[in-house]
Parts: C-alpha cells; sequence; structure tokens
C-alpha cells in the first residue's frame, strides 16, 4: 500500500505543484486582432479571449509580460522566464526544436498585400491616363503630330488664301487636319493641287491608319508589359521585390529563407504604410491578420491577393515537458466543441473567418 501511495504521489505531484505554486506568467506577443493593448496594462484580442477562458476554467492565477516580437517570446519560454506564450505564434519546425505548442488554435497561413486602389475609383481612371506619359511611344506620338501640324501651318499659309491670317488660329487649323486625317481618313484639308496633291493624300490617309493602328497597339503592350512587371499576384512574383514583414514573425522567416529581400517592421500598421509610401512594394503575413486589417480600414487603397502559401496553425507555446500542455489542450478541446472558439475568432476577423 505504501507503494501505491508514493506512486499516486508522484503522478499526482505536477497538478499539486500547478496549484500551489505562483501565479503563472504568461507572455504576450503579436498584432491585432490576436492581441490588441488598451493601454495601462489592458490587453484585448482573440488569443486573450482564448486563454482567460481556459484560465477561468481551471481557476489558474497569472499575469501577464508584454513582448514587442514572437521571437523574442519564444526564447523567453525557451529560457525559462515565462511559463506560456499566448501570441499567433506559427507552428514551425525551428520553433519545435525549441519549445513545445499546444494543439492548434487556429489554422493560418501567408498572404500578400498590395497598394492597389479599389475598383470603381475615379482617381484609378486618371492615374492609369497619366501613366501614358511615362511611355516613350506616346512623346513619339506627340512629336510627330507637332512636325505635321508645323509643316501643314506653313504650306497652307503660303497657298491657301482661306487659311486663317493670325498665327494662333493658323496653328489651331493646321493641328485640327492632321489630328482629323490621322484619326478617321477624313478633312477639310485639300492639301496640294492636281494628282500629286492627290497621291499624297491617300498616302497621308493610309499612313494615318497605319500609325493609329500601331500607335494603339503600342501603347496597349506598353502600358500591359509595364502592368504586368509592376504587379505581384502571388509568392513566385516576390523574388527581386523589397517586401515588408513583421519583425520576428514567421513571415519574415519564410522571406529570408527564400531570399527575398525583407524589412522588418514592429507592427502591421507601420508596414502598410511603407508599402503605400513605396518602400516596400507588398507586405506578407498571416492572412487572418490582413484580412482583419483591409475589413477596419475601409479606405486605405490595400487588397489582398494571390492563394495562401506556407500553411501555418496556430498554437500557445510552453517549454518542453510542461504539466500545462495537457491541460490547455483539454479546454481548447471544450471551446472548440462549445462553439465558443468559433464565436471570439467572429468577433475579431468578422464574416471572413471560416471554421
Amino acid at each position: 500500500m505504501r507503494w501505491l501511495l508514493a506512486i499516486a504521489l508522484l503522478l499526482a505531484a505536477p497538478l499539486m505543484a500547478l496549484c500551489d505554486a505562483a501565479p503563472l506568467r504568461v507572455g504576450l506577443a503579436g498584432e491585432p486582432p490576436f492581441l490588441i493593448n488598451k493601454g495601462q496594462g489592458d490587453w484585448d484580442g482573440a488569443c486573450v479571449d482564448i486563454w482567460e477562458k481556459i484560465a477561468a476554467a481551471r481557476s489558474w492565477q497569472y499575469s501577464y509580460s508584454f513582448f514587442p516580437n514572437v521571437s523574442d517570446a519564444i526564447q523567453a519560454v525557451k529560457s525559462g522566464q515565462i511559463d506560456v506564450l499566448i501570441a499567433d505564434a506559427g507552428i514551425t519546425k525551428a520553433r519545435l526544436a525549441a519549445v513545445e505548442f499546444t494543439q492548434p488554435f487556429l489554422r493560418s497561413g501567408l498572404q500578400i498585400m498590395i497598394a492597389e486602389p479599389r475598383p470603381h475609383s475615379i482617381k484609378r481612371l486618371a492615374l492609369d491616363l497619366f501613366s501614358l506619359a511615362a511611355l516613350p511611344v506616346f512623346w513619339s506620338v506627340v512629336a510627330a503630330v507637332a512636325v505635321l501640324t508645323v509643316v501643314v501651318y506653313f504650306f497652307e499659309k503660303r497657298h491657301n488664301p482661306d487659311f486663317p491670317k493670325t498665327r494662333g488660329e493658323g496653328a489651331v487649323e493646321a493641328f485640327y487636319y492632321v489630328i482629323s486625317l490621322a484619326l478617321t481618313g477624313k478633312s477639310t484639308y485639300k492639301g496640294f493641287p492636281g494628282i500629286l496633291g492627290r497621291l499624297v493624300m491617300v498616302f497621308w490617309m493610309i499612313l494615318g491608319v497605319i500609325t493609329v493602328a500601331y500607335v494603339t497597339s503600342t501603347i496597349t503592350s506598353a502600358m500591359t508589359v509595364e502592368k504586368l512587371k509592376a504587379r505581384i499576384s502571388g509568392p513566385q512574383d516576390l523574388p527581386g521585390k523589397t517586401v515588408g514583414a513583421l519583425a520576428g514573425g514567421s513571415a519574415e522567416e519564410y522571406l529570408t529563407k527564400n531570399g527575398i529581400t525583407t524589412i522588418g517592421f514592429p507592427d502591421l500598421p507601420s508596414a502598410v504604410d511603407a508599402m503605400l509610401a513605396h518602400r516596400v512594394d507588398a507586405v506578407v503575413a498571416a492572412f487572418p491578420l490582413l484580412q482583419s486589417f483591409d475589413f477596419s480600414h475601409p479606405r486605405l487603397p490595400i487588397t489582398e491577393i494571390g492563394p495562401v502559401f506556407d500553411p501555418q496553425n496556430f498554437g500557445f507555446a510552453l517549454s518542453p515537458g510542461s504539466p500545462l500542455r495537457i491541460a490547455i489542450n483539454e479546454s481548447l478541446l471544450d471551446l472548440s466543441e462549445s462553439g465558443d472558439l468559433a464565436a471570439i475568432f467572429r468577433r475579431y476577423l468578422g464574416p471572413v473567418y471560416q471554421p
């Protein structure tokens, strides 16, 4: 009987230690909507809601410590500075070498955000039209029209008695001749007299039609190529671009691992501001973060594009062998089966969340 009692005490020791020990040291890290700083030591967010429901169900006492990024918080778990990390921490192979994770509370992955005006915007249309001025062929056409206008002006002024006498009216009339003949093949301009004049007019009309067709196709092709060069449609387009990511996050790890030029930012708003200021070409982060930010900032010219890649699961981090792991996993299952877990994420992610 003494041996049985001794074994029972050994098995119960971890749970007794939890009950009698000092309050749990809980680390906080991450971005809205997973972690929201309300000021004066008051915290909110999806991860905080999940943890506080678990702690209430288990009657655990705890104290919070904030960390500027997930990487620093993971190191704090590894060194024993905190007992559990409550964050949007992706479960990766590299992190599993340092700490343990609970079962996932959210299945996630990375996505790309780019700066792009909202559809049906008058401003967007104006920007597309102004982009023509950046194409060399546009200025070639302008130069050709200017030269032809000057030639017609001097020829008509010398040979046509009905041509306007003032310089301004004459220039406008010559410009009208050139444009109308080039675009429509018709004009009131009579051209050179005689058979030679008619042949010149025929040649001019044919040349005008060919020029319009060529210029139109060239401008269209050039604009399409420029947009394709600049556009990012998926992770395959990220090499050669400068991409923003959260410092110390899984997105920064992925980008660095794949040799993509990366700039780390302390938070998502800073990364988006840098993208809108053209300091980075895109922002990569977990898709719930991007979709939540976009949903809460409808006036910003931003959008998420491409597929969700580098699939990840989010879990709470613990030191290896922690007795908290089984208890937290059981509570996460209870929250999932009761629907409370889905309700928490719908509160913060809105209609984009699908359990």
